[in-house]
């Protein structure tokens, strides 16, 4: 089980300032609403092999205040100490893996999932498991005292990672106290602290028909799987309960440009992450600044890899990474590096974003991060469970689920003026933070480094 979704990208051509109106595409998905309002959306994949299920929660790391963080993640893992269909532990996933099937879950900032992929035939025993963990889970308080240690190692894991941890330390630095700067497990400490009547509480608050998303993708009909869902909440009470602590969802007052956030560890390669705030997953800007992160670092053929890893010997591994939340995001530069070379690296790092906020993309460069990330888009596609992520996270967290066709549009509506208006905006060395992770005592000298 792991603590959190994958995010993806994208970028752009020449044109406007405006994200394009795409024209009208007929949806390959179906979609359904039952009356209790669980929201049922299936892709066909007619030769598929494979059928894919998700079911998501709309709640996360984010809608906990701090008595009750990692409360959304802690309960992603109880369930799966046992159900009402499969109280012993390991009985679920066996089913699963009995016919070569597997299943996960996983919980984010904004949202929980739960997943299983199956052979074809054994579609029905995919839609059985996830509901069996989503809505009729035991929750047996010897089950969250055996479990509590599990995600403190969880944790002490993700900290032991430096890859890792550099994402959760620059969280903290971007927003601070706010719990989108709180790490998505929580900490030992809030862990240890939370009841079986706060993980009860809180399932019985959000695990509900309104928060719920089914996504299914492969050669299943649509009705087959609506029919099958409209008896799971035949037992349901009229009214849910409702949440403890309502979610913070007021968006965060990111810290000042030029903050300095360093951890000391005694590590033979150096991790950072400088960067600034993005934009939210529904402002017209993120077409720009994907691509804008795709020409910068994303691949082997991108800016930063080329000139800092290829040509200066600068960073083992370097590229761009970004967050989109509802009301805010990130974007910036990740690199693996040598602890003698960090001065170097830093300032490597600023001159490729100096550079391309001065000096506009050239149009093959441009053409080249658009088809990559096209490619890259139209390949992940194949695969059933990408398909399944993408119609969830789209019905979950977007106005509606964008197809891919719209997305391409999308990307090609962006030109170089508008890769130099988002970097301007968004990518400006004078903007940048910066977490280091290494064998580094004090900020002072990354403080220097850092414009203003």
């Amino acid at each position: 089980m792991s603590r959190a979704l994958a995010a993806g990208q994208t970028r752009g051509t020449a044109r406007t300032n405006q994200a394009r109106t795409p024209t009208t595409v007929e949806p390959i998905f179906t979609r359904s609403v039952l009356p209790n309002g669980l929201r049922i959306v299936t892709q066909p994949i007619p030769l598929g092999r494979s059928v894919s299920v998700g079911l998501f929660v709309g709640v996360g790391s984010r809608h906990e205040d701090d008595a009750h963080a990692g409360l959304s993640h802690l309960l992603e893992h109880l369930v799966f100490k046992g159900t009402r269909g499969f109280p012993d532990a390991g009985a679920l996933s066996e089913t699963i893996e009995g016919v070569g099937g597997s299943v996960n879950a996983s919980t984010d900032r904004e949202l929980t999932v739960y997943s299983a992929k199956v052979p074809r035939q054994a579609w029905r025993r995919a839609l059985e498991v996830v509901a069996e963990l989503c809505l009729r889970p035991l929750l047996r308080r010897r089950d969250l005292a055996a479990e509590k240690p599990v995600i403190v190692d969880e944790i002490r894991m993700y900290i032991d990672s430096p890859a890792d941890h550099i994402f959760t330390l620059f969280d903290e630095l971007l927003f601070g106290a706010h719990p989108l700067g709180r790490e998505i497990a929580g900490s030992p400490g809030s862990v240890r602290r939370a009841t079986a009547d706060l993980v009860r509480s809180h399932w019985e608050a959000w695990y509900r028909p309104p928060h719920l998303v089914l996504a299914v993708a492969g050669p299943v009909e649509h009705e087959a799987v609506v029919e099958i869902a409209r008896g799971w909440f035949s037992d349901e009470t009229p009214e849910p309960p409702t949440p403890i602590g309502r979610p913070r969802t007021q968006p965060p007052t990111p810290t000042a440009p030029g903050t300095v956030k360093v951890a000391h560890r005694r590590l033979g390669q150096a991790n950072l992450l400088l960067g600034m705030p993005g934009v939210a997953r529904d402002d017209p800007d993120r077409w720009a600044l994907d691509l804008l992160g795709a020409v910068l670092g994303d691949g082997m053929s991108s800016r930063l890899f080329l000139e800092l890893r290829e040509r200066r010997s600068l960073a083992y591994d370097i590229s761009t990474f970004g967050s989109m939340y509802a009301d805010c995001g990130t974007f910036g530069i990740n690199a693996g590096f040598d602890p003698e070379q960090a001065n170097a690296i830093v300032r490597a790092i600023l001159e490729q974003l100096e550079r391309v906020a001065q000096e506009p993309v050239l149009e093959t460069e441009l053409e080249r991060a658009r088809a990559y990330t096209r490619g890259r888009l139209e390949l992940r596609m194949e695969e059933s469970g990408a398909v399944v992520a993408w119609l969830g996270t789209g019905e979950s967290l977007l106005p509606r689920i964008l197809s891919v066709e719209e997305v391409v549009e999308q990307l090609a509506a962006v030109s170089t003026e508008d890769l130099l208006r988002v970097a301007q905006r968004y990518a400006r060395p004078e903007l940048a933070r910066l977490a280091v992770l290494g064998p580094f005592r004090g900020s002072r000298r990354f403080e220097r480094l850092l414009p203003g």
